[in-house]
């Protein structure tokens, strides 16, 4: 007698998810969604509020000048959105998923689904706020519903993209690199050129039948990431954990130090090698020379610090007046942050701290000659803006050294004390607070100084 063979049933994905989700604590979802909903209301509100209501009176070629750089700006925030979604995978699933259900005979199709719709509908959500931004600040007169779903549409072919370009192990990182300083460069060029009203012609366009088409185009790059998804390996689904680890914990703790570590990893490996230079001098100026080379081979943050230069002149010809010094001193601070890699590093790091020796004043004021140099030529470059007195600009160049100090020099984050429930985050510790505003509270106080100044 012969048993005739038996085939092992395969798991099927739903059930896995149901086996998971027994195990949950379960949050009603209305409640959830409506306190999400409430919070991002009154934000969405006073976002809009403040971006309808001026500053001040217009240059009579500014509108041009602030609708051409509002589009640039635009059309940037989609390069950058591209490579955070590669940089995050844009798929990727938890450690259970990977070590065990990647593993089984499971249809990885099925089980990866969510994980694309939750990724095209943050990409659609994300551009459609981008739309909307953009409607704002350039004035366009444009019937929001198409104009929203004709974004939502480039959202969706952007992750569906990014999706295959993950599945397929290919990439575009150096492509994008380039289109991010191509727009920059143009995005700098603008309101020095001041140039005709070219997107007057946006207002007649019929949104409708442009946002159709571009759904329909999005159906088929849709149908080709479904299919990828049964492709997708433990490899593929593994690039941007460490990433999306680390935005979560640092999300959760209010800590974004993990976060940064991370990318500073990446950047650090995505240079492959770099050539080996002698650093001469004694102890504080071999400090300072390790540190500029550290700029040199680090060149995204000199970019961004070249970048920001023409800002402050872009904000007076949008029509800032009372505000514009207030405005170029965060600007400063944001540039001058660019600069301050080393001096974080060196603060949060006792063991190398330890290993170069000497006091901790004499590695602080080493690492504080880019940051403090880099604001002064920042400052001195950004003083012809009309509306910002030599007062305000020495004030923005010490306040920026002086916030850039506080905020690479935060001690570890204690989550000890009283709590306090701001009904956003739930109860948070009232001296996590206290310890996030380390810099962001001296940048205010100078911010209300610079605003004085101008007044008197």
């Amino acid at each position: 007698m012969t048993l005739a063979p038996t085939r092992a049933a395969v798991p099927q994905a739903h059930a896995l998810r149901r086996r998971i989700r027994a195990a949950r604590p379960r949050r009603p979802l209305l409640t959830t969604l409506f306190e999400r909903a409430l919070y991002l209301g009154v934000l969405g509100g006073m976002t809009f509020e403040a971006v309808r209501d001026r500053t001040g009176p217009v240059e009579p070629d500014g509108t041009p000048v602030i609708r051409l750089t509002a589009a640039v700006a635009a059309l940037l925030c989609l390069v950058l959105l591209a490579k955070a979604l590669l940089a995050f995978g844009p798929l990727h699933v938890s450690a259970p998923a990977r070590t065990w259900l990647l593993s089984t005979p499971v249809d990885r199709g099925r089980l990866l689904a969510r994980n694309l719709a939750a990724v095209i509908a943050t990409a659609a959500g994300a551009s459609a706020a981008l739309g909307l931004a953009f409607s704002l600040v350039s004035g366009l007169a444009v019937p929001l519903p198409p104009w929203l779903a004709l974004w939502a549409a480039i959202g969706v072919i952007e992750a569906c993209a990014c999706v295959l370009l993950q599945a397929g192990r290919a990439s575009i990182r150096r492509t994008l690199d380039v289109l991010t300083c191509t727009l920059v460069g143009a995005a700098i060029a603008i309101p020095f050129l001041h140039p005709a009203d070219v997107l007057a012609p946006l207002e007649q366009i019929d949104a409708t039948t442009y946002a159709a088409a571009l759904l329909l185009t999005a159906v088929p790059l849709l149908l080709a990431a479904r299919r990828a998804l049964d492709s997708m390996t433990r490899g593929t689904l593994s690039s941007g954990v460490e990433l999306a680890t680390a935005a979560q914990v640092s999300a959760l703790s209010l800590d974004f130090t993990f976060l940064w570590s991370i990318a500073l990893e990446r950047r650090a490996r995505a240079m492959v090698r770099v050539r080996p230079a002698p650093i001469r001098g004694n102890r504080f100026t071999a400090l300072v020379r390790a540190d500029i080379a550290r700029v040199l081979r680090m060149r995204g943050g000199l970019f961004v610090w070249a970048a920001l230069i023409p800002v402050p002149y872009t904000a007076h010809v949008a029509g800032m007046t009372v505000l514009l010094p207030a405005f170029h001193l965060v600007v400063a601070f944001l540039a001058v942050d660019r600069l301050a890699g080393g001096l974080r590093i060196v603060s949060r790091a006792p063991a190398l701290r330890r290993a170069l020796g000497d006091s901790d004043r004499l590695l602080t004021l080493a690492h504080l000659v880019v940051p403090a140099a880099g604001a002064t030529v920042w400052c001195a470059a950004t003083a012809f803006v009309p509306g910002i007195s030599v007062a305000a600009t020495a004030l923005s160049a010490v306040g920026a050294v002086l916030v850039t100090y506080r905020t690479a020099t935060r001690p570890p984050v204690d989550y000890g004390g009283a709590l306090i429930d701001l009904g956003l985050f739930g109860p948070v510790p009232l001296t996590l607070i206290t310890q996030l505003l380390r810099g962001p509270a001296l940048l205010a106080v100078l911010a209300l100084g610079q605003v004085a100044l101008a007044r008197t």
